[in-house]
């Protein structure tokens, strides 16, 4: 893992952030400002040839807890970043009464692949942002809104008690780098876990989504959200609201169907194929997220 100049200053300018529009907006408005489109621009070897190459993804807001110290960061895969040499980042405005749709602050990063930690065993990557978010009130004078999943939000024993094998979900983010790009707003799909929660799939901390999912989509926030009442394991109904961040989008799984090109008499076939998706989608589990605590430990220790 590199160690930048932009990450230790990430992680040591200003650690104090919570989610500051709690009070303002609803929770459904909350999630939908979760999250944040990630362009990367960056260059690869194809047959022996470097090749410029732009991509999208998703990335979301979090808030690690270390020793009363609070550190913002960004999630995603680790592809969605590897091999960039920019990142650009929209974030929103904060107004007096929650986000101002429509101003927009675009923050560009070098070297941004190297801005960011990975994870020790699984597709994820964290980019520490306190240090972007002085910098946007330095600059610019203004605040940028923010809403962050919690610790808290990672399923706890009594959730995975409680759930059911097949639970309605929403995935939020960019599929295919489609976005509200006047109002910096993402996209939301609603889906079913095709595998239980609280099974490892494949001995793995994964399970499956049954939801339409396309290139952009890595690094999707996978989100449980019952307004008003919601089925328990046993059966019942408890009333009130429920709201949990179960995993981050990280592959979808396709097939490929082959057939035959049928041309006129005398020529020969052509075979063709190409792939199908299955609208199945592997989610890695939020647990996975804690890993990430003992390396920011260590780096902030190391600044003492």
């Amino acid at each position: 893992m590199k160690k930048n100049t932009l990450l230790i200053l990430a992680l040591l300018i200003s650690t104090n952030y919570s989610m500051s529009q709690e009070n303002n907006i609803s929770t459904s408005e909350m999630i939908i400002n979760s999250t944040i489109r990630i362009e990367c621009t960056g260059d690869t070897i194809i047959n022996n040839q470097k090749q410029d190459f732009t991509s999208t993804g998703t990335g979301f807001f979090f808030e690690f807890l270390i020793e009363g110290n609070r550190i913002p960061v960004i999630i995603t895969n680790h592809h969605v970043i590897k091999g960039s040499n920019i990142g650009i980042l929209n974030f929103t405005e904060l107004g007096d009464k929650g986000p101002k749709y429509g101003n927009i602050i675009t923050q560009t990063i070098s070297d941004f692949k190297n801005s960011w930690i990975k994870h020790p065993n699984v597709d994820l990557a964290i980019l520490p942002i306190a240090g972007i978010i002085d910098n946007i009130k330095r600059q610019t004078k203004k605040d940028i809104s923010l809403v962050y999943y919690e610790e808290n939000l990672i399923p706890n024993d009594k959730l995975l008690e409680d759930i059911t094998a097949i639970e309605e979900v929403l995935m939020v983010g960019y599929p295919k780098g489609f976005w509200d790009k006047v109002n910096n707003l993402p996209v939301v799909r609603k889906g079913i876990t095709a595998t239980p929660i609280y099974i490892d799939y494949n001995g793995k901390k994964e399970f499956l989504l049954d939801i339409p999912i396309f290139s952009g989509s890595s690094g999707s926030p996978i989100v449980l959200f019952n307004e008003g009442s919601y089925s328990t394991k046993k059966g019942g109904i408890n009333i009130g609201s429920r709201l949990s961040l179960l995993g981050i989008n990280v592959q979808s799984i396709d097939y490929m169907a082959g057939g035959q090109l049928i041309l006129p008499p005398n020529n020969p076939t052509i075979q063709t194929s190409t792939f199908v998706p299955m609208n199945i989608a592997v989610i890695i589990k939020s647990e996975e997220l804690l890993a990430f605590k003992p390396l920011l430990k260590k780096m902030l220790e190391s600044k003492k």
